[in-house]
């Protein structure tokens, strides 16, 4: 299942991808907004080129509804394995459940585009699989409807990090 997922802020691409790296941002937005109930950075490294390599693990406070508790139980958790490359403009993400990755697979490619004076719109392109029979398909729906709700829940955030912050 392939989606979108658009926000617009009030910010150049600069700023945005500044706050969207910044350490003490990341941790208000997934401990205290989100309420993940784990956010931990396994490996952070910018590189001299403007690289930057980021592994998170994260487990978001999230309801399993009861089809995919029977196959998965009820972990959430997952490692966020991200990529962005400054001269594409663009953040690639392949997320690994803790439980199931061989099942279920979300890969997604951020990325902003100018709207404006210091506004931009991010993008999100998603594509998520989950190869369980039967069943997949309701699975992929939960977890677009919880990523499209985080997403919203987190650009509110961002918007107020932003005006305040910057």
């Amino acid at each position: 299942m392939r989606y979108s997922i658009r926000h617009a802020f009030d910010a150049d691409a600069d700023t945005f991808w500044n706050v969207f790296f910044d350490a003490d941002y990341n941790r208000v937005l997934f401990t205290e907004h989100l309420k993940f109930k784990l956010y931990h950075v396994l490996e952070f490294d910018r590189r001299a080129d403007g690289v930057i390599v980021r592994r998170v693990e994260c487990a978001p406070a999230v309801e399993v509804p009861a089809i995919a508790r029977k196959i998965f139980g009820d972990a959430t958790s997952y490692v966020e394995e991200g990529r962005f490359d400054p001269k594409a403009g663009r953040f690639t993400v392949d997320v690994r459940p803790k439980v199931g990755a061989d099942r279920v697979q979300t890969r997604l490619e951020m990325r902003v585009e100018p709207r404006g004076e210091r506004r931009i719109e991010r993008i999100a392109d998603i594509d998520n699989q989950v190869k369980v029979f039967g069943v997949g398909k309701v699975i992929e729906a939960f977890i677009e409807n919880e990523t499209r709700r985080t997403y919203d829940a987190a650009a509110e955030f961002t918007r107020k990090w932003l005006a305040e912050k910057t």
